[in-house]
Order: C-alpha cells, then structure tokens, then sequence
C-alpha cells in the first residue's frame, strides 16, 4: 500500500511539469496561418527535410481573400473555381463538345425507338434495344458533365440535332438492318471524337483526364464489338420472319 501511494505522489507531481511544457510551445493556442508562419522559421535548419510543406502552401495561404467567410459567394459576378488546376481551356472546350456528342446519340436513338414502337411497325424488341442505348448515351453526357464541374471547369450547353422521324426507313436493306447499320456508323463516329479529346488531353498535358478518357474508350471498344456483332446477325437473319424472330429475342432479353 505504502509503494501505491509513493507512485501516486510521483505521478501528481509530474503533472505541473507537463502543463508546463505545454504550455511553452509557441504554437499552442495561435491561429492556423500564424502556427505555419512559426513552424517555416522553425524548420529552417533542418536539412533532412525534403517536403518543407509549409513553405510550399504559404502562397496558397497569402491568396486567401481576407473576411472571405463573410462573402455571400452568390453575390460575386464572377465565382472563381476552388478545386481547378492543370485544367486548360482547350480540354474544358472539348469535353463541353463531347457532352454534345453523347446527347446527341442520345437524341438519335430515341428517334430510332421512337420509329420501332410505331404500330406501323412493330418490332418491340428493337425499341427497346434502342431506348436502352439511348439511356446510356444520355449517362455519359451526364458522366462527362460531371467531370467538367469537378475540375472545376464550366460546362457550356449547345443546341442538339433533330434527327428525322424516317431515320430506319430503307427499302433495300429493309428498316431493321438499317437501323443497325446506322447504330454502328455512330457508334464508330462517337469512338473517333473520343479518340480526338484524347489527343487533346495529351497535347495539354493533362494525366487526369487521359486516365478519364481511356476508361470511356474501353467502354466505347465494347459498344462497338457489340453494334457490329448486332449487324451481322441482322445481315444473316434476312427479311421477314428471321427479324421476327430477333425482335423477339430482344423483347425478351433482360
């Protein structure tokens, strides 16, 4: 019992030692930017250092605008981005021109659907094929906008072509290998525009987005296998009961 107390005693007395460390330490109770101001001139005479962080982030800290907590940012006319860098123009450019293409698509195989479902025509299963790729076309417009906004680009909208209500119609090929045909010539067209803002993402030196692209070719490799392989079943079914019978293959798919 004797030893317990004594350690008791030891240990108490220990403590005025240890606020009192504590509280000599220049950084206790100070300001951020104040606490990195100290530590910079506190690290000046280490030499193993090879990350000096606080000297690299204290231009980013002298930038902030002062009272910008007291700034409503939706009063500013101009809102400057927080998160870009290493975002050039000409990618922001192209990526808004891409989101263009993927809507586009989109626009297009809805018309295609749209065409499918007609009581004039008939095949179901095309319309919904074509309906799914129209939906997925439309995710990769939203994919790719949402990656403008986390770069912290703007995204710039534009108008979108109309395609014609007749887009399957074709007395020689017949209106379902038309539409086919026409799947692959814009799937083939949609891999060409991907394959250009990869160039452009090269030319500008962007890693960030190069990675971003290549994953959407990957996809768009796989899209295009599919659309031609979809052809040539079309092509070796003929007219009539052979499309018959792939429409329903479709339908019933899923």
């Amino acid at each position: 019992m004797l030893s317990s107390c004594s350690s008791f005693t030891m240990s108490r007395s220990a403590i005025p030692r240890a606020a009192s460390r504590a509280a000599s330490l220049p950084t206790a109770g100070r300001p951020l930017r104040q606490r990195l101001n100290v530590a910079n001139r506190d690290t000046s005479s280490l030499t193993s250092i090879s990350f000096d962080v606080t000297s690299e982030i204290s231009p980013e800290l002298a930038a902030i605008p002062p009272h910008s907590q007291a700034v409503d940012v939706g009063l500013l006319p101009n809102k400057p981005s927080l998160s870009r860098q290493n975002f050039d123009p000409k990618s922001e450019e192209a990526l808004c021109s891409q989101v263009s293409v993927e809507f586009t698509n989109s626009y297009f195989y809805t018309a295609l659907a749209a065409y499918f479902a007609r009581d004039s025509v008939g095949l179901m299963g095309f319309a919904k094929k074509y309906r799914a790729e129209s939906e997925e076309e439309r995710k990769h417009a939203l994919e790719v906008l949402d990656y403008v906004n986390m770069r912290g680009g703007t995204v710039q909208l534009s108008a979108l072509m109309a395609p014609p209500s007749d887009l399957a119609e074709n007395d020689q090929l017949g209106d379902a290998l038309a539409g086919a045909e026409f799947a692959l010539a814009l799937e083939r067209l949609t891999n060409e525009k991907l394959l250009a803002l990869h160039k452009v993402a090269e030319e500008c030196g962007d890693p960030n987005l190069t990675d971003f692209v290549e994953g959407m070719l990957e996809e768009q490799a796989e899209a295009l296998y599919e659309a031609g392989t979809f052809v040539t079943r079309v092509r070796r079914a003929g007219l009539g009961l052979g499309v018959t019978a792939i429409d329903q293959e479709l339908l019933n798919e899923g």
